[in-house]
């Protein structure tokens, strides 16, 4: 079983490299594939001490399925039999690879992706099948991988991991995460934590732009596949209520959604090309 890991940089920091080392033991071969504007040299030069890393700059933020896909084909010349993809803040749960990798063993060949779950702390154990993941803590079944398109790069970030496992839906693979092994992982790029009517909630609060790309590619799946995606289209309506109840910068916000719509009607993909 030879698994190889990608791994996404944006704008990294010298901490992130701890989370690297959570993980690279398991690794044969782990592709760092960087995507920001301007190369972090010191963080560059500790990844490049490792020495089952390949790392490789794309120059400029080319979004997060371009990278991904750039990665996934390395690991298709490597000829691994698995791929794990990581976000470069997630916390892999290393003290539970013994349990992990038995399921990989034993459960890989029924499954396209069999991931992680996170921020939980479950002690029932068992895979639980799903329609869709996250892509941080995945392990990517590289033989369905290759039967299938790959990361959609026109979608440039945000929903690129649901549009994966619709592909492999589409093939009838099945998904599923590990109950008990639980990643790390930040939800929303400075997340509110807030209370509705006596029920905690935790508000994304992401930035204008992202607004922009989650509306825009959650509306253009959604009204491609309304039955595998019918899940978006709530989420529109909440992420929506909890901006207007609890985020700053809401007039922006709400200016960025609408027009991440406007976009998907006519089929407006790729990076945000302004007014």
């Amino acid at each position: 079983m030879k698994i190889d890991g990608v791994v996404v940089f944006y704008n990294p920091t010298i901490e992130m490299i701890d989370n690297i080392h959570k993980y690279y033991p398991i690794l044969n071969r782990l592709f760092v594939i960087d995507n920001s504007n301007k190369i972090n040299e010191e963080v560059v030069s500790k990844v490049k001490e490792l020495e089952k890393v390949t790392y490789l700059s794309l120059g400029e933020n080319k979004g997060i399925g371009y990278a991904l896909k750039v990665g996934l084909e390395k690991v298709k010349e490597d000829n691994a039999d698995i791929c794990l993809t990581m976000d470069q803040d997630s916390i892999f749960p290393s003290e539970k690879w013994d349990e992990i990798k038995e399921y990989l063993e034993k459960e890989m060949s029924n499954y396209a992706i069999i991931g992680l779950n996170f921020n939980k702390n479950e002690t029932t154990k068992g895979l639980v099948e799903v329609k869709t993941l996250l892509t941080s803590g995945n392990f990517i079944n590289m033989s369905d991988y290759k039967k299938i398109k790959g990361f959609n790069e026109d979608l440039f970030i945000d929903c690129v991991d649901f549009e994966l496992c619709e592909q492999f839906y589409n093939i009838n693979r099945k998904i599923a995460y590990i109950n008990e092994a639980s990643l790390i992982h930040q939800m929303g790029d400075n997340p509110i934590r807030k209370r509705f009517f006596g029920v905690p909630i935790t508000c994304l609060n992401h930035s204008p732009i992202r607004y922009y790309y989650r509306y825009r590619n959650g509306y253009y799946l959604y009204h491609k596949n309304k039955k595998f995606y019918k899940n978006l289209k709530n989420q529109f309506f909440s992420i929506k209520l909890k901006v207007v109840l609890y985020e700053p910068n809401k007039k922006e916000k709400l200016k960025m959604m609408s027009r991440g719509i406007r976009d998907a009607k006519r089929n407006i993909l790729g990076p945000y090309k302004g007014e």
